[in-house]
Order: C-alpha cells, then structure tokens, then sequence
C-alpha cells in the first residue's frame, strides 16, 4: 500500500553503480538499487522490464544495460522505468506528493538537467525540483562550505575546489577512472595469477575479493619487496580450484595512484588534486589543502586517506598544513548532504515548482539551480 501521509522531499542519487534514495532529514539513503535494467519482449508485443537486482539475477537470460555513464542519463527511457521503479516499488510512495532533489554529477551540460526536469514534471507530476552539485553536498556533510572534495565513483573521479557553497569551476578536474577500472584491473591480476580457476573469477566475486581484501599502502615498492614474507589469502571454488590473492591486494588499486601501472594514460590521484589547488586564487589554495573532503564508495580502501594525504603534503608548497576528512560514511557523503539540504526550512522556496517551470520553461532552472 503507497504511503501518502509523508510529504518530505525525497533525495535521490543516479549513481553509474547505485541509485540511492531517501527523504530529507534521513542520515543515509534508505533505498539502494543497482542502476540495471532488463527487458523481455513477449511474443504478443507486450514488455516487461526489470530493475536492479532482479535485472542483475536475469543477465545470463536477457541484454542488461546500464543508464547511466559518468553522472549522465544516456537513456532516458530507460531511466524512467527505473524511476517509477523506485517510486512504486520501494519508496512505496506517489512522486507527486515530494518535492525532489536529485543530485547532479560537476560540469553537466544544461540540456541534460532540462530532459530530466521535463520528465519530473510531466511524467512524475513532482510538485518541486531542485538540483545541486556532489562536491557542494559531499561539504555539507562535512560540516564545510569551504574545501576540496575529492568523488571516486564507479566510472568516475571528480576532483572539485568549492568556495563558500560555489564551485571554482574552471579548476575542476575529472577523469573516467574510478572503481570500475579498479575491479577489472584487479580481475587481470588475479586471472593471472590463478589461470586454472579463471571460470570462478567473474566481476561479482572480483568485486568481493576488493572490497574485502584490497587496501592502499603508502610506498608500493617498499610493499612488494616485503610482499614475499606474506602468505596469500586462499579461496577454494566451487570446483575445487583454489584461488590465491597475494600483491593484487594491493596493486589493484595503485591503479588510481599510478594509471600507467594498469595500461592507463594520465597523472595519478594526488597530482589532480595539486593541479585542481593551483588552478585557484592564491588565497584560497591554504583552506583547500586544509579541507580535502574524500567521497564516493572507491575511497573506502584503508590507506587511502594516508597516501592522498602524505603524496599532497610532498607537492604542497612548504609549510602547508594539509588534512584530509575521511568520514565513516563517505561512500554516501553527497546524498547526506542533500539530506541536510533539503531538511533546512528554506527548501520549499529554492525549488522550481511545478507551476513556475509551465510558465517560464527551463530559464526558471539556470535560475534557481545554477
């Protein structure tokens, strides 16, 4: 049964690995669905589609796509499906009873927020709308209005100077790594190492194997010459083979560190976020190098807080107080703060309401979220 009593924004998060929903004033989303979605055409012409895990459990049976890359929607109707989804299924809610804040990706074109407003307002009657920056929610979270948040999402690191609520724009630095790239680096290394147990080794047990297993260490040269005198984490699969994970432990995700390492091409982690500093006023480059705000699920390896913060301080001019922020729940620091966001009483009067956008169209969004 819909529950029509609750009439609170609700906050949502279109991530390219999970879509995470829940009402304002909540401490961490409610809802967590795996951005997939599967369709069956009947032979009468009918369609039947299926959303997260029930798409995840049919992949072997039907095509599964993803629609989402990077932060943009890349098929509308499908995103659509997976909103009602969200709605019917497990908010249990009507979307034309809650304002809605969706939370956007740094640097996406205006015409993408306008597809997805136009959609909101016709399709799902949302009463209100607003649409606000990861990197300023992820300082929110925090307890900032001032900092540098540093995003690794699935297929994406964001890395984002904010001065007093507002993005330094033209400082942004992105690139498509994320941890994605760090899962199939570390399937590589494993199928590998383990040839004879390569059947067992699929994405979803690779998946496990990191976020079990993997972690950051400060100097990977020094890590592999000790590597020797420690015994390898075994696994027996299902058809008795065993599985050893030893140095992938940790090579995996030195891929964010040393792209080159895995065939990639570009600078590591710590020499964007020098870059992103340096492209700021002079000013403000002490408070960012003060308040580096780690976000998003592929910063959860212990270590990484240490190494970001020990290879910034070695680029960071001398004397420079560096710090990073590491919070428990940083895997969802941009939809906590939307959730701070849209609790505040101020809310209601920063949305677009539905009767402001029918008059004045998509100018009423630059307007009201730039």
């Amino acid at each position: 049964m819909l529950n029509d009593l609750d009439t609170r924004p609700i906050v949502l998060d279109n991530g390219s690995y999970n879509i995470k929903a829940g009402y304002a004033g909540e401490s961490a989303p409610r809802i967590l669905v795996p951005t997939l979605i599967a369709q069956s055409f009947a032979a009468w012409g009918s369609t039947d589609w299926y959303v997260g895990e029930h798409a995840k459990a049919l992949r072997r049976q039907l095509p599964v796509s993803r629609p989402v890359s990077h932060g943009m929607v890349t098929n509308m109707e499908e995103m659509s499906m997976i909103w009602h989804y969200l709605y019917s299924r497990e908010l249990r809610v009507h979307s034309a009873d809650h304002p809605l804040l969706i939370i956007e990706y740094p640097q996406l074109p205006h015409d993408h927020r306008e597809k997805i407003a136009e959609l909101m307002f016709d399709k799902f009657n949302i009463p209100g709308l607003y649409t606000s920056d990861q990197s300023v929610l992820s300082l929110y979270a925090s307890g900032l209005t001032t900092g540098l948040t540093v995003d690794i999402g699935n297929d994406t690191t964001s890395i984002v100077p904010v001065q007093e609520t507002f993005a330094i724009r033209d400082a942004i630095r992105q690139r498509y790594l994320g941890g994605l790239d760090v899962t199939n680096y570390l399937q590589r290394l494993l199928v590998s190492s383990n040839p004879t147990a390569a059947q067992f080794i699929t994405t979803d047990v690779t998946q496990y194997f990191k976020e079990k297993f993997c972690h950051v260490v400060p100097c990977i040269t020094e890590e592999l010459s000790n590597e020797a005198d420690r015994k390898p984490v075994k696994f027996k699969a299902p058809d008795g083979q065993i599985v050893s994970i030893g140095k992938e432990r940790f090579c995996a995700p030195e891929l964010l560190f040393r792209p080159s390492q895995g065939g990639l091409e570009g600078s590591g982690l710590s020499q964007y976020i020098i870059s992103a500093i340096q492209n700021c006023p002079s000013a403000i480059r002490p408070h960012l190098l003060s308040n580096i705000v780690l976000s998003g699920g592929c910063t959860l390896f212990p270590g990484l807080p240490q190494r970001v913060e020990q290879e910034v301080n070695h680029e960071a001019p001398k004397g420079s107080f560096v710090k990073v922020c590491a919070l428990e729940q940083r895997k969802y620091n941009a939809w906590i703060g939307g959730s701070i966001l849209a609790s505040l009483s101020t809310f209601n009067k920063v949305c677009v309401t539905k009767q402001e956008y029918q008059e004045h169209g998509s100018v009423i969004l630059k307007q009201k979220c730039p």
